[in-house]
């Protein structure tokens, strides 16, 4: 009886993280699967391209990612949280990988470094506050990328000769006007009727399906929106807030420069202010698109932007390719392996989870 008791106790047993790794790695898998042909593709243009430049690409690219774990270190200090860059880091990747296998609009990625951040102390609702931060900085720092690419619009004219671009204009106009006026309507210190009509909305969505545990975090979603845009919280973390901007921008700087050399690399270069507009507005198209991942928004619309601004069919197509090839699948396998990293970090501090 005693032999059995340990043969059961000794069973290896899977958890839920460890399910969940295998998971993502199997949707990791379908993805390279469904995008073998481009991947293929990608292998003869990066055969046909210059060496040196790619190499330099490489570079800015691993900067992006340290600019991008500097961002999350300074909104972890607006919540009064110090996490070391050199931590934060290989967690960048670890975010990017999940983000691709399981494309969610960034959520999936969200989810899991919030589930990580558990380990300093951080609760739930605070994990959701740091996102609603990091989020608000990337759209500050879009806009005055947008704002500057209408600006080099106007500048060279491709406002005259290309009309059609003031469509981006006035979509961003109304994304722009929309967030502002609830950025200020969370400044108030009572709910407003909006607010209150979205909640007793999805609180009685919730009572209606016999889900009324999750009303209270619908409550808790508005109070962390109200609480992270908050002036008086913004105003007193204005050092760090604007410090993490800075960072969001560069990042946007540093993929552009990686546009920018990608077009040296094929031997088709293009000015730097044209591959200012053209990741910003392809950047904004996938920030609006309802696609999760914005899959094939990004591929199509930075092609047809370089199109319609000069760029030959096939220049424009191999640009695309290798900017995705830098930004979306160069991150994948170093992802994996952290992520396998620190799942393995984790069961050694919690067996039990």
């Amino acid at each position: 009886m005693a032999n059995w008791e340990n043969l059961v106790q000794t069973r290896p047993q899977i958890s839920f993280r460890r399910f969940f790794f295998y998971f993502i790695t199997l949707a990791a898998i379908i993805v390279i699967y469904l995008k073998f042909s481009e991947l293929k593709l990608l292998g003869d243009l990066f055969v046909q391209s210059n060496s040196a430049w790619l190499t330099a690409i490489i570079i800015i690219q691993i900067f992006s990612y340290y600019s991008l774990a500097l961002n999350y270190r300074d909104v972890l200090k607006v919540k009064d949280l110090r996490v070391s860059v050199k931590e934060l880091f290989p967690i960048t990747f670890v975010i990017q990988f999940i983000n691709q296998a399981l494309p969610s609009a960034t959520l999936s990625g969200q989810a899991f470094f919030i589930q990580y951040l558990k380990r300093y102390g951080l609760s739930l609702a605070e994990g959701i506050s740091r996102a609603i931060i990091e989020l608000l900085t990337l759209y500050v720092a879009f806009g005055v990328f947008f704002f500057t690419s209408s600006i080099l619009m106007f500048q060279n004219g491709v406002i005259v000769s290309h009309p059609e671009v003031t469509f981006f204009i006035y979509l961003f106009l109304f994304f722009g006007v929309t967030f502002s006026a609830i950025f200020f309507a969370l400044q108030k210190n009572r709910r407003g009727a909006i607010t209150k009509w979205v909640v007793a909305k999805l609180h009685k969505y919730f009572e209606k399906n016999k889900k009324e545990d999750q009303t209270s975090h619908v409550t808790m979603l508005f109070d962390q929106l109200k609480l992270s845009v908050n002036m008086g919280l913004l105003g007193r973390q204005k050092k760090p807030f604007w410090s993490a901007v800075f960072w969001q921008g560069m990042v946007l700087f540093l993929n552009i420069v990686s546009l920018q050399l990608i077009s040296y690399a094929i031997g088709t270069s293009i000015p730097f202010s044209l591959a200012f507009v053209a990741f910003t507005l392809t950047r904004f198209l996938s920030m609006v698109s309802f696609v999760p991942g914005a899959l094939g928004i990004f591929e199509g619309g930075m092609t047809l932007i370089l199109i319609s601004f000069g760029v030959p069919a096939q220049p424009a197509f191999a640009i695309t390719l290798l900017l995705r090839a830098f930004t979306f699948w160069f991150p994948m396998p170093v992802g994996w392996i952290l992520y396998r990293y620190f799942l393995h970090r984790q069961e050694l501090e919690n067996p039990y989870m």
